[in-house]
């Protein structure tokens, strides 16, 4: 009788780590976060394994199919983590990372691929009014100067310069000079439009950074005339 009893209260245990399972991957599929429902199938997934483990007649086979669902799900959890954390990057990239609100860790990481550093001497011009643009640019300067149909403005660095001719795929609407010369990282236009037109997620967040970016100028630009006697022009 108390064999009986002792056989009856472990299935009973095993079913309840059975329903356990069950619940954690109900519960994972019902909601809309790709990481917490790769946590929950996790842990549905070692509910169940414990569940083929432990019972009286150990099902190996189940176990190990478990095991190798759970570890695959494992590495996907570190991919959608590295996806949305910066701690692979280094101190610098992190800095330029500021410079792209619109775009996950991940992203950044594939767009810095893309990526390269220059430092232009006092006076360098980067655009000019009429010509192709091939790459977009982001300018670290104190000062970059806009020049179109012979009047003049400038705007503050960090600033991208490109992203209008990018987008329109036009010619470059004006001259764009560095009058204190500055750091440039260039990326190349053919490249990152078939990056964007891969992948629309990346897409959406470029086009939003770009709108951001406009906006930021139209309000913080004055005219060359006016620049050094009033300030920021308000939003």
């Amino acid at each position: 009788m108390s064999d009986l009893i002792t056989q009856l209260n472990m299935g009973t245990g095993s079913i309840v780590i059975l329903l356990m399972g069950l619940i954690f991957k109900l519960t994972g599929f019902a909601v809309r976060d790709e990481l917490l429902l790769r946590v929950l199938v996790v842990c549905g997934f070692i509910c169940d394994a414990a569940y083929y483990y432990f019972r009286a007649d150990p099902i190996l086979p189940s176990v190990l199919s478990n095991v190798a669902l759970l570890a695959i799900n494992v590495v996907l959890i570190a991919a959608i983590a590295s996806e949305r954390t910066t701690w692979r990057m280094s101190d610098a990239d992190r800095r330029t990372f500021a410079h792209f609100p619109t775009l996950t860790p991940g992203q950044f990481r594939r767009l810095r691929k893309m990526m390269t550093a220059a430092t232009e001497q006092p006076g360098a011009v980067l655009t000019r009014e009429g010509r192709a643009v091939d790459d977009l640019m982001l300018i670290f300067a104190p000062t970059i100067t806009i020049t179109k149909g012979g009047e003049s403005f400038p705007i503050v660095g960090p600033a991208f310069v490109g992203e209008v001719a990018f987008l329109t795929g036009d010619a470059s609407s004006a001259d764009v000079s560095l009058p204190d010369g500055g750091t440039v990282l260039r990326i190349d236009a053919a490249a990152l439009r078939r990056r964007m037109a891969r992948t629309p997620a990346f897409n959406n967040a470029m086009v939003a950074l770009f709108g951001a970016e406009l906006a930021r100028k139209v309000a913080y630009s004055v005219p060359m005339e006016g620049a050094g006697k009033q300030g920021p022009r308000p939003a």
